[in-house]
């Protein structure tokens, strides 16, 4: 039996594997489409193959070569992650590929045939390029694991200059706690470290992304409790702190802090503990209700600048009772504050359809999806968002924010 390696790929559908690359005996000559030459199959499930190339070990496509890369679609046989916004656990399909017809070899060699790989020899995500995610220490009393992306900048023994890189917190949804993997892939906190993002906050940034114990939602009981209250503030104070002590480059004037559904509660909840430590707050379909916020809480938040997003169709966090009403009280304060509320996620990419043809329409709390392709640039009552006369995109406000 033959050998092939995975590919995974982060994207707004979720991790996925992308690719596989088979390893061949023999060279084989590149074609105009080898796709037709192998069925795939994972779980028991036919996988389509949308093309394939011969190619070298990184996939890279060759005229001749020793592997022969196929890229395959996103469907549920080739998911790497699994559950939902409640909880979600790390797969790995297994994959099992059959030769379909003769591939021709370079030079006089006999067309290779009837091959199969079944056996895997690992897997590598190109996404994860610059991300530790072997993070780990104890805090406030609570251990935690955590994951770091370092800018290229300060990768390889390159040395920027001392305290000229800011440092974003990403605080996770309620369904990727514990597991760094979980907590990066499960819904694209990949893309945070990708060129448009990392040029917007800078040219560079670090991202720091912990996970919880438990929920970031928890005061105290092991679940999650409507009660804007959580036991890992202290916690995540310490953590940041001891992160920007920790590496020479990160600047402590801008240290922003960002998070997703129980993630957005916790960026509401920092924010009203530590009025001094963060420059902006990005709060994404938060989980934060402004009817058990105290003035002082609500005080406190307005000496940080904040940018809400969410989508008028949450089914799981209401907009009514969360990231509308905390606007308006920010505002009557004279916060730096912005709310951008999407009708519906829809698939702004041109990527993703649904059986008609039409951009497909995601779940309504899944406006996170909008934010990593950074399309949040409305304010509440649809005006762009300015800054000194010249509209910008939530990530280039956050950019230039500082203390």
């Amino acid at each position: 039996m033959a050998t092939y390696r995975t590919i995974t790929a982060a994207a707004d559908m979720g991790a996925y594997v992308s690719e596989l690359v088979l390893n061949l005996p023999r060279d084989v000559v590149d074609a105009e489409d080898l796709a037709d030459a192998f069925g795939v199959r994972a779980d028991g499930a036919d996988v389509g193959v949308f093309r394939a190339w011969a190619c070298d070990e990184k996939a890279a496509r060759r005229p001749s070569g020793s592997h022969v890369a196929l890229e395959l679609p996103e469907v549920k046989a080739t998911r790497r992650i699994g559950g939902g916004v409640m909880g979600s656990r790390e797969l790995m399909p297994v994959f099992h590929v059959a030769q379909r017809r003769a591939l021709a070899c370079v030079g006089d060699e006999a067309p290779l045939e009837g091959l199969v790989f079944d056996e895997s020899a690992g897997d590598t995500c190109p996404d994860l390029r610059g991300w530790d995610l072997t993070g780990e220490g104890d805090f406030d009393g609570y251990h935690m694991r955590f994951s770091l992306f370092t800018p290229e900048c300060a990768r390889d023994g390159h040395a920027p200059q001392p305290r000229s890189v800011p440092l974003l917190l990403w605080l996770h949804g309620a369904g990727e706690p514990r597991v760094p993997f979980l907590t990066v892939m499960a819904n694209r906190v990949t893309a945070l470290g990708q060129p448009d993002i990392q040029a917007k906050l800078g040219g560079a940034a670090y991202v720091l992304a912990p996970s919880s114990p438990t929920y970031w939602m928890d005061s105290g009981s092991g679940q999650m409790e409507d009660d804007n209250q959580s036991r890992y503030v202290r916690a995540l104070g310490d953590m940041v702190r001891r992160a920007v002590a920790a590496l020479p480059a990160a600047d402590p004037s801008r240290v922003y802090v960002g998070g997703l559904s129980n993630g957005g509660f916790m960026t509401c909840r920092l924010l009203a503990d530590y009025p001094d430590l963060f420059a902006a707050g990005v709060a994404v379909c938060p989980a934060w209700n402004d009817d058990l916020a105290t003035e002082a809480e609500v005080a406190s938040i307005a000496r940080t600048p904040l940018w809400l997003v969410q989508s008028a169709d949450d089914d799981i966090i209401d907009p009514r009772r969360t990231s509308i009403p905390t606007y308006r009280h920010l505002r009557r304060l004279g916060a730096n504050v912005h709310l951008t509320l999407f009708d519906h996620v829809d698939d702004l990419t041109g990527r993703y359809h649904d059986a008609s043809g039409v951009p497909l329409r995601y779940r309504g709390h899944f406006c996170w999806i909008e934010v990593y392709h950074d399309f949040a640039d409305r304010d509440a009552d649809g005006s762009p968002v300015m800054v000194d006369g010249r509209p910008v995109s939530l990530w280039e406000w956050v950019g230039l924010q500082h203390r």
